[in-house]
């Protein structure tokens, strides 16, 4: 078997957003194989985004049917169909804190996410220790393109500017 570490640097928007908020819209990430299994997930947001109650869903998809899943900082609002079609495969939420007082994202001007369980609270991150045992599927054909929604499941983040996230996939194939 082999790793890899994929990033991509969706768009997003500034200002504050709210739970069910969409944070990001559908992007592609290139597998190197039509399979791969997902072993963690980090995300870095430069220049703030870290708000300590946030909790952060990630939604794979094999397909882009549809791209939108909403209008970027307002309810996601994709109709259940286009849902359906874009093949959701399943989800990893992200988030900050260790569900305590102990702050994760130690860098002053960075916002540091790890994969949280999903079932534990708003802070209840573990420090990359959720559960992670999802495969990423991509289209039949090369380039193997797998999509990544994103998607606030509580907290208020402002990701201060539009370009400034980078979502890293630690991938087995």
């Amino acid at each position: 078997m082999a790793y890899d570490v994929l990033t991509i640097s969706p768009t997003v928007s500034s200002g504050a957003h709210a739970a069910g908020d969409v944070m990001f819209n559908l992007t592609a990430v290139e597998l190197p194989s039509r399979s791969c299994k997902l072993i963690n997930a980090f995300m870095e947001v430069a220049s703030g985004g870290g708000e300590d109650d946030t909790k952060i869903g990630l939604l794979f998809f094999g397909k882009n049917t549809t791209a939108s899943l909403g209008t970027l900082n307002a309810t996601a609002d994709i109709t259940s169909g286009n849902f359906t079609g874009n093949e959701y495969q399943g989800q990893l939420l992200i988030g900050l804190t260790d569900g305590g007082n102990l702050d994760l994202d130690g860098i002053d001007n960075v916002a540091l996410y790890y994969s949280t369980n999903a079932f534990s609270t708003a802070n209840g991150t573990r420090g990359g220790m959720g559960q992670m045992n999802m495969v990423i599927k991509a289209e039949a054909d090369k380039p193997y393109t797998a999509y990544i929604g994103g998607l606030i499941h509580s907290g208020s983040p402002n990701f201060d500017g539009t370009d400034n996230v980078k979502v890293h996939l630690h991938i087995e194939y």
